[in-house]
């Protein structure tokens, strides 16, 4: 078991696929459930600051998430009670509400035993309590950041990818303001796991983050296939961790 911690733009998505096949393990971004369920708020027409109303449909939907490590998956990313919500899950205009889910007790722990579920048989999990309350006994223990500049441009080149835009203003609060929510939360806040390996990413390229978090595994004793996965190319790390 494996988890990977750290703020929106670090770098968890992109390490964590190439972890997850060089592992063989599935691959876990915990934040696609708060993502899906930013969705099913959305449409229910549950805004900021109804907490009674977030927390019980946090309780009654059903979320399922793929946990394929391949960047291009055939089936939906996550669903919602059946339905595929992959198209909705990074608007950046749900950017407020989702910071605000996320610091809800009540949607933290109806949210918290899917994940564990899924993670129980092994995974590399990411998050920003992978480590510290989703799977604190995890054999290797991972950390990755940047500067809030460099994440900012990594979400944004995300977005660009997946033919969104977003303006300063709405990359300044889904990144720093998210940062801050996340770190001052009361209920499994941000932080770095005891024990975890810290890797900051900044000026690293996907090949050497991905080789210093390899080595992380290899001193827990994790088994590695030798090769990487077909089609990774070493280079600028992209956008990822999402959660």
């Amino acid at each position: 078991m494996v988890t990977i911690d750290g703020p929106a733009g670090a770098g968890k998505t992109t390490v964590g696929r190439e972890l997850a096949y060089r592992l063989g393990l599935p691959l876990l971004d915990t934040g696609l459930f708060y993502r899906a369920l930013t969705v099913a708020v959305g449409r229910a027409g549950v805004g900021v600051g109804d907490r009674v109303g977030a927390e019980a449909l946090a309780r009654s939907v059903r979320i399922a998430v793929a946990t394929d490590p391949d960047p291009s998956p055939r089936g939906p990313l996550a669903t919602v009670d059946g339905e595929d919500v992959t198209a909705e899950l990074f608007d950046p205009g749900r950017a407020e509400l989702l910071a605000w889910l996320a610091q809800l007790r009540g949607v933290r722990r109806a949210l918290l035993p899917p994940q564990q579920r899924l993670a129980r048989r092994g995974a590399v999990v990411l998050g920003r309590d992978a480590g510290s309350v989703v799977v604190p006994a995890a054999l290797c223990k991972l950390y990755l950041d940047a500067s809030p500049a460099v994440r900012e441009a990594r979400r944004a080149a995300e977005l660009r990818g997946r033919g969104r835009a977003a303006g300063a203003e709405t990359l300044r609060r889904e990144v720093t303001e998210r940062d801050r929510l996340d770190r001052s939360r009361r209920e499994a806040p941000l932080r770095v796991p005891r024990d975890a390996t810290m890797i900051v990413t900044d000026r690293m390229s996907v090949a050497e983050v991905v080789d210093a978090a390899l080595e992380a595994c290899r001193r827990a004793g994790l088994a590695i296939r030798s090769h990487a996965r077909p089609g990774a190319e070493p280079g600028a790390l992209p956008p990822g961790g999402y959660a």
